[in-house]
């Protein structure tokens, strides 16, 4: 997209170079928000804060919930820990716990 915003095409014209290439790569309206952003000055492609609530799950509190009882579904330990089920999904895949079909 910084290509095609430097050469001077607008959103639609780079949306449609780029999707030939690439088939569904991007949508109009994505395009028009970075476009915006170039044109503000903004090239910084770095994730940015983003508002939201914060997860308040200690990786250690569900890792001592789960060795105490490994059998627990992700839905007993959302209700457990009253957190997300996909809260819950996150932090088990980073600490290491993936899904085992009938283990």
């Amino acid at each position: 997209m910084l290509f095609e915003f430097h050469k001077g095409n607008n959103a639609t014209v780079a949306t449609k170079n780029i999707c030939d290439v690439y088939p569904s790569a991007l949508d109009v309206r994505k395009c028009q928000r970075w476009f915006s952003k170039f044109r503000s000055g903004n090239f910084d492609f770095s994730d940015t804060y983003r508002s939201g609530r914060r997860t308040t799950l200690d990786n250690d509190v569900l890792r001592a919930e789960v060795e105490a009882n490994p059998c627990q579904t992700i839905e007993e330990l959302s209700n457990t820990l009253n957190q997300p089920w996909s809260t819950i999904q996150e932090h088990l895949q980073q600490i290491g716990k993936v899904s085992r079909a009938a283990v």
